[in-house]
């Protein structure tokens, strides 16, 4: 006989126990699993038997708690996010609510109070708003509660009236988180709105006239505001507004040339903000969320950008 099997007799006839196979030697029959084999007869099921069942177990992976093999959900980069702007409420405020959701672990929060908006000193030149900063938190959705309160502060609004402008006001998510309005701008006497830092709202700083204000001047943390461009007398030059990572950027100033005007700032993740206009032509509103407005001259300054949030479940 080729190939040659091992056989063994009985009463009743042979059992062959095997194949003696030049290329390999092949069991006969089926083997239990208790007796070394998988008890199947081709690779897919041996597999399968060997495994724990697989019934019900869809897009899950194999895992070994160090003392047996079972299977676990993957593990995946997906995630939600709830954006809220505008809503509820009269006034400076805005309000929201959040619902915890049922699935997930943690929560990225990301709020902005609004924007502080552009001063006009008619005759003379404005000064840009101040950008709100930008509130964070990393929060386990343990710590939060079932729904949390927001509330959406508003960009400072503008008029042609020649005073210090509107500021815009805070933002909270619940008790675990404030963002500050910024700064409006200044009418007159060289003052500088800075940007509000997660510490705190901003205010009003005296410069010297002849001090080169740069864009970034002033920047505390990642997260804080622009600031507003300087309001400068005729012949020194506008100012461009504070440029900013998270927070709001601040709006840009103009002096009273009746023709230069600077633009606003610009922001990574928040509102940018708004360019100044000299002469009769309006300033230009900070974007949303938390953008300072642009100052004007002998016109209605921009307007801040108003408050927003993000809640990102992962």
């Amino acid at each position: 006989m080729s190939p040659a099997t091992l056989e063994i007799k009985t009463s009743t006839g042979y059992i062959t126990l095997g194949v003696l196979d030049p290329a390999g030697f092949k069991v006969g029959g089926v083997t239990p699993i208790a007796n070394g084999g998988t008890g199947q007869t081709t690779i897919a099921e041996a597999i399968a038997a060997l495994l724990p069942s697989q019934s019900g177990n869809a897009d899950k992976a194999l895992v070994t708690n160090g003392t047996s093999l079972l299977w676990s959900a993957i593990t995946t980069s997906s995630f939600t996010k709830y954006t809220f702007a505008g809503g509820a409420g009269t006034g400076s405020t805005r309000t929201h609510t959040w619902t915890k959701p049922s699935s997930g672990s943690t929560a990225l929060v990301f709020i902005w109070g609004g924007g502080g908006a552009g001063a006009a000193d008619n005759g003379e030149g404005g000064g840009g708003g101040a950008g709100s900063n930008c509130g964070f938190g990393l929060f386990p959705l343990t710590d939060l509660n079932n729904t949390e309160t927001i509330t959406l502060g508003q960009g400072g609004q503008a008029t042609a009236t020649d005073q210090d402008a509107e500021s815009g006001t805070n933002s909270t998510f619940g008790s675990h988180l404030t963002s500050y309005g910024g700064i409006g701008g200044n009418d007159d006497n060289g003052k500088v709105a800075l940007g509000s830092t997660p510490f705190g709202q901003g205010h009003l700083e005296t410069l010297n006239n002849t001090q080169l204000y740069r864009a970034d001047d002033f920047q505390y943390t990642i997260f804080s505001g622009g600031n507003g461009g300087q309001q400068r007398d005729a012949g020194d030059g506008p100012k461009v507004g504070g440029n900013a990572f998270f927070g709001g950027a601040g709006g840009g100033s103009c002096d009273a040339s009746g023709n230069r005007a600077g633009a606003g700032g610009t922001s990574i993740m928040g509102g940018n903000g708004g360019a100044a206009n000299a002469g009769t032509v309006n300033g230009e509103d900070g974007a949303i969320p938390g953008g300072g407005g642009g100052g004007a001259e002998d016109a209605t300054p921009g307007n801040g950008g108003n408050g927003e949030c993000w809640v990102i479940i992962l």
